[in-house]
Order: C-alpha cells, then structure tokens, then sequence
C-alpha cells in the first residue's frame, strides 16, 4: 500500500548551492514513513510501548534532480515485496512534476529490546505493519557494494558524537551519517551526489569517538568509520 504526502524544501534544507542535502531528502522522506505508519496503526510510539523498535541496517539512495527552496514535492513510500526473514525492506520516492527526483531502498529490522532479538517478520505479520507490500523499484547503482582491503584506506579524520547527532535512542542519527562523511569528501563544493549506499553496522553512542578512514577510487568515495572500542560503526560508498 503506497502512501503519499507532499513535502517542502525550505531554506534550512539546502546546502551553499541551493540544492536539497541528501541528509535533508532522507530525513523527508523517513518522515513520510512514520506519518504512514501514523495513519495504519501500528506506529513508532505503539511498537515501543511493546518493547519493538525498528532498526535501520543500509540505506541505498539514488539522486537524479535537485531540489530547491520552496520546492514542493511528493513523498512515497511503501512496504517491499522482498521483505523476508530478519528484514523488513522499504522504499521511498520523491516525486516532483511527475518525475523521480530520489529513490531510496532501505532494510530495517525489528528489535524487541525485552527479549535482546530480533523478529521474524512471521512473528508479526498479524500486526500489518506498513500495509500491504508492493513491489520494489530497480536501482542502477548496487544494493550491496564490496568494500576495499582495510590497507587501501587511510585516515582521514577523528569524528566525535555530539548531543545534535543523536536521536531518542542516544546515538547518531542514521540520517546524520550523510552529513558527517560529506564532510569528509575532498573538494566536495565541486561535486554533485548523485549516490549512496550505507551499511550501519554498530551504533555511534552519544561522546563516542569515530575514526573516520576514506579511499577515493573513479568517482567514489569508500567510508568507513570505527568506534573508540575497535568496532566497526558502518562502512559506505558515496557516488559522484
């Protein structure tokens, strides 16, 4: 069941060119996914009052217009028809004059912070969560990427979490992460996203410490980011 709402870009969403940064465009549309889950019950507040909470695992985002300010646009989103086991797959679109702006293919899954598991999406399919799946979009960048050996990377920089990263759950945002690896990009006033594929592997707690290690190979930027206890916080390509 595909879900619609309009959404605006303001002044505050866009960077120094007057284009919509891809950290705004991915929150836009996750809040277009809360508001339908907001309309067909049940939503982010009731699964936690169940001791559910959707985790989010990789984000596959591809940009093919820019946005500007006083854009108005229309959100998409809906369940995927390749959800199974463990994951719980969702797409959104933006669409302005009838034409894709952005699509973005995203894997969740469904933590039950009583149990410390994750939920088959058997255990929960009487609860209808995100209606009736449809069928995916195709991508022509890759859902899942090969990263480089750990030598080809080098250091780039030490990245602390601070309190406007952070979300209710106390660590960064995943829509944060767009912001701080762009930070990271050389020369990226020069360059036009047109992009990304993260894999969140662990989370960043709030006064954490990254290290953030970068390659640059044919137009991509390879991340990948590691917490003060040697664990890996997500690795991720960025495609200009």
């Amino acid at each position: 069941m595909k879900f619609t709402e309009k959404v605006q870009i303001f002044n505050y969403d866009v960077d120094m060119h007057g284009n919509l940064r891809p950290t705004a465009l991915l929150a836009k549309l996750e809040e277009v996914g809360s508001n339908q889950m907001t309309a067909y019950p049940p939503n982010n507040d009731d699964l936690r009052k169940m001791g559910l909470g959707f985790i989010l695992s990789r984000v596959v985002m591809r940009v093919y217009k820019n946005l500007r300010t006083n854009d108005v646009a229309e959100g998409q989103t809906w369940a995927a028809t390749t959800s199974r086991g463990l994951s719980y797959n969702r797409c959104y679109r933006l669409v302005k004059d009838g034409e894709p702006v952005a699509d973005v293919f995203t894997v969740w899954a469904l933590l039950s912070f009583n149990e410390g598991r994750l939920i088959r999406l058997e255990e929960c399919k009487d609860m209808h969560i995100g209606g009736e799946p449809e069928e995916p979009f195709e991508l022509d960048i890759p859902l899942r990427v090969r990263m480089p050996k750990a030598e080809e990377f080098r250091e780039v920089a030490k990245r602390k979490v601070y309190y406007s990263d952070t979300d209710i759950n106390g660590h960064m945002n995943n829509t944060k992460y767009l912001n701080m690896l762009c930070d990271f990009v050389p020369e990226i006033e020069k360059k036009s996203l047109r992009g990304i594929n993260i894999n969140y592997v662990n989370e960043a707690p709030l006064g954490d410490e990254l290290t953030v290690y970068l390659k640059e190979d044919d137009g991509m930027c390879y991340f990948k980011t590691v917490r003060s206890d040697g664990k890996t916080n997500c690795e991720a390509v960025l495609y200009f």
